[in-house]
């Protein structure tokens, strides 16, 4: 099923909101008429009381705050605000008419507060203070909103990654499934014919026999790379036997048809994986022997499968020719960094990590740590 990639909603775009905490309506009156502007939203509160509510009701880019009220001082409220998990980034200017001893300042810095003004409060002042958090509190929204748009593409591209991976497996296994019903029984068929052919040609007629025999070869010779190919689309011994016997199988075939030495070291696992872990696992394999072939020309390669406590760790490594994995080679670039793309998402899709480490001329080894959940297999 594909996940549910709508992005968050966007943060907040209208006008900055501000809560204002004082118990003189008179003084409220006059933080409305220095801060009044189309570009704010005030939110008026006369107690810690009626502060607290609001904080709870709505998000504010900004406290400014008295601090001597009855009941619960603008010190006390300042200390809860920055408790709460919710409230605690709020940035506070204090406003009094009477703390103006140092340690009185540096009590209110103590409990939170980024600034700290002095009643009478000088208008320009205070509006251009304001201004500066107003316009930080945007660049932290805009700063937010790019993170989602960024996290909201990689998972597009990741769902879109893992959908071409499974429509390619089930056309794998379609094209499988008809070079095995199909187009090997035409070929046997085309082998059995060749025979009688051969058996009907005069022992005498030596290069009329000599053909048909030849055909008879090269029929032998389509109907192994038919399997062949059939079992790299659908590796029926990775379903039957597990993910290690597939490996040596893959391997040995890759060093009969390349000439290139494998040396295994492939333990057998406690249990077996999950299905969906296991193939992704032997593609990963697949595309890396690839690689080796089209592009590494090594003589030597290592395939290692371990179980270390909670993780299976896969590991290919060759003596080929190498590269800088920041600079992909310049023959096929485009395609192989697609490749590698691929290989990457093939990992994270089963929650592996995938590491590549190569250099030129120093070869390339791939390794991939998977998690293992012992009877997590699915059926």
């Amino acid at each position: 099923m594909r996940p549910n990639l709508e992005p968050d909603p966007a943060p907040d775009a209208g006008p900055i909101k501000i809560l204002i905490v004082d118990d003189e309506p008179g003084n409220l009156v006059v933080l409305e008429t220095v801060l009044d502007d189309p570009g704010y939203r005030l939110v008026r509160a006369e107690s810690a009381e009626q502060a607290l509510l609001a904080l709870l009701a709505e998000d504010f880019a900004l406290l400014i705050l008295d601090i001597g009220m009855p009941g619960m001082s603008g010190l006390e409220l300042s200390r809860l605000i920055k408790r709460r998990k919710k409230t605690a980034a709020i940035p506070i200017i204090f406003l009094t008419a009477y703390y103006n001893e140092e340690e009185n300042v540096l009590e209110g810095y103590g409990t939170g507060a980024v600034d700290y003004l002095h009643k009478p409060v000088n208008a320009a002042i205070l509006r251009s203070k304001v201004a500066v958090f107003a316009e930080l509190h945007r660049a932290h929204l805009a700063l937010l909103a790019e993170v989602r748009r960024r996290r909201y593409a990689e998972a597009e591209l990741r769902a879109l990654t893992q959908r071409v991976v499974q429509l390619q497996e089930t056309e794998r296994g379609g094209l499988a499934l008809r070079l095995h019903d199909h187009i090997t029984q035409l070929v046997c068929a085309a082998q059995i014919r060749s025979q009688v052919l051969l058996e009907k040609l005069p022992a005498c007629d030596d290069g009329p026999k000599r053909d048909a025999l030849e055909l008879r070869e090269m029929l032998v010779e389509v109907a192994a790379e038919v399997e062949r190919v059939s079992q790299s689309l659908r590796p029926s011994i990775l379903e039957h036997l597990g993910l290690t016997a597939a490996l040596h199988a893959s391997g040995t075939e890759f060093a009969t048809r390349t000439g290139v030495a494998v040396e295994f070291d492939v333990v057998e696992l406690s249990e077996r994986l999950p299905v969906e872990v296991e193939l992704a696992l032997f593609r990963l394999v697949q595309d890396a022997l690839k690689n080796v072939e089209t592009h590494a020309h090594a003589r030597h390669l290592t395939m290692m499968l371990t179980q270390q406590g909670g993780f299976v760790r896969l590991k290919i490594k060759d003596d080929g020719s190498g590269f800088d994995p920041a600079e992909l080679p310049t023959e096929g670039k485009k395609l192989a960094g697609l490749g590698l793309l691929g290989m990457r998402e093939r990992a994270k899709h089963v929650n592996a990590t995938f590491k590549i480490t190569s250099a030129p001329r120093a070869g390339t080894e791939i390794e991939v740590l998977v998690p293992f959940a012992p009877g997590a297999a699915a059926e």
